[in-house]
C-alpha cells in the first residue's frame, strides 16, 4: 500500500510538472531541434537535458493524454526555460500555419525585428521599420503616439514565406501585446510610462528579483527629480554594447546620464516579466545598482560612495 502511494506520488509529481517552468527566472533562448521521425519520448529526454522541463516523463504523458505525440512538428525552435511545459509543448505542436519559426527575443529592438527578417529573406532591409513608422496603426488605442517601440510582443511566430505581408505580421505583433498585458494594472501611472521602464529593466537586469528591486529604483529616481543613469539607453543610441567616454557626452535625450526623467519612448520591447515587474516594484533602500563583470550578478547600494567602492570591486 505504501509503495503504491509513492509510486502515485512520483506520478502526480512528475505529470503536475508540465505546468510549471523549469527555470522561471531564466529567460536566455535555446535553440532546440526536432528531427524528423524522433519519437516524443525521444524529444522529452532531450528537452529535459538541455534544461527546458522538468519532467520528461511528464511532456510525453501529457501529450499521450491529449492525443499530442502525434502533432510534434520536425524543426529548429527557440525555446525558453521560463516556458512552461505546456507553453512548450503548445510550440512544438503547432507550426502548420508557417514553415519559419520566427523568434522575437525579449530586448530585441524595431531595427533587430527588421535585421531578423531580413536574414529570414521575408522583407527588404528597412521594410519593418519603415511600417513601424508610416503604417496606420490608429485602431490599437494603448499605442503613443511617438513610437511602436516596447509594444511589439516577443514571442514565437510560424511564417509562410509566400504569404508574409509586413502590415499584417505588425498588427499580429500588437494584437499579441493587448492580449498578454490585458491583466496588468499599472495603477496611477500610464501604460506609456510603464513600457519604457519595464524596457529599461528588459535590458539592465535578468532575475525576477532584480527586475522587482531595480523597477522601484528606477521609479523612485524619477519621483526625486535624479537622472537615471541607465548604460542601456545610451546603448539604445549607438546601437553599441560597450560606452566610451565619449558616448555619455551624447546630447539626446535618450541620454539618462545627462536628461532627468524617462527616455522618450522605449528602449526595447520587453517580456512579460519586464512588464510586470514595472507595475508591481519591490520597495527597497537602494540607489544605486551595477552588474559584476565576471558574474553578471547584480551588486546594489544605497549611497552614492557605496556604488563607487563596488565599481572598483566589480568592474
Amino acid at each position: 500500500m505504501l509503495s503504491g502511494l509513492i509510486l502515485l506520488g512520483l506520478y502526480l509529481n512528475a505529470t503536475g510538472s508540465v505546468n510549471k517552468a523549469a527555470d522561471i527566472d531564466d529567460t536566455s533562448n535555446i535553440i532546440f531541434e526536432i528531427e524528423s521521425g524522433q519519437s516524443a519520448s525521444e524529444i522529452g529526454s532531450a528537452l529535459k537535458e538541455v534544461g527546458l522541463i522538468r519532467s520528461s516523463y511528464g511532456f510525453v504523458h501529457y501529450l499521450s493524454q491529449n492525443d499530442l505525440a502525434g502533432d510534434l512538428k520536425a524543426g529548429r525552435f527557440s525555446l525558453s526555460p521560463s516556458m512552461t511545459g505546456t507553453e512548450i509543448i503548445e510550440l512544438l505542436t503547432n507550426q502548420a500555419t508557417g514553415d519559419i519559426v520566427f523568434t522575437i527575443i525579449e530586448g530585441w529592438t524595431i531595427s533587430d525585428i527588421d535585421a531578423a527578417l531580413t536574414n529570414e529573406g521575408l522583407i527588404t532591409a528597412g521594410a519593418f521599420i519603415t511600417c513601424t513608422e508610416t503604417c496606420d496603426f490608429s485602431m490599437y488605442t494603448f499605442l503613443p503616439e511617438t513610437s511602436l517601440e516596447g509594444y511589439l510582443f516577443p514571442d514565437t511566430f510560424f511564417l509562410d514565406a509566400d504569404t508574409f505581408e509586413t502590415y499584417d505580421f505588425t498588427t499580429r505583433l500588437l494584437d499579441n501585446f493587448e492580449a498578454k498585458t490585458a491583466n496588468i494594472d499599472t495603477g496611477d501611472r500610464t501604460l506609456e510610462d510603464v513600457m519604457i521602464v519595464a524596457s529599461i529593466i528588459e535590458k539592465e537586469v535578468r532575475t525576477a528579483e532584480d527586475r522587482a528591486l531595480v523597477s522601484d529604483i528606477i521609479w523612485r529616481r524619477l519621483d526625486a527629480d535624479w537622472t537615471l543613469g541607465m548604460c542601456s539607453t545610451i546603448n539604445y543610441i549607438t546601437g553599441e554594447t560597450e560606452i566610451t567616454y565619449e558616448d555619455i557626452q551624447i546630447d539626446s535625450p535618450y541620454n539618462t546620464r545627462i536628461y532627468s526623467g524617462l527616455p522618450p519612448t522605449a528602449i526595447a520591447n520587453p517580456g512579460l516579466a519586464s512588464i510586470e515587474a514595472a507595475a508591481n516594484p519591490q520597495a527597497n533602500d537602494y540607489w544605486f545598482f551595477l552588474n559584476a563583470v565576471d558574474t553578471g550578478e547584480t551588486i546594489y547600494s544605497v549611497t552614492n560612495e557605496e556604488h563607487e567602492s563596488n565599481k572598483e570591486e566589480y568592474l
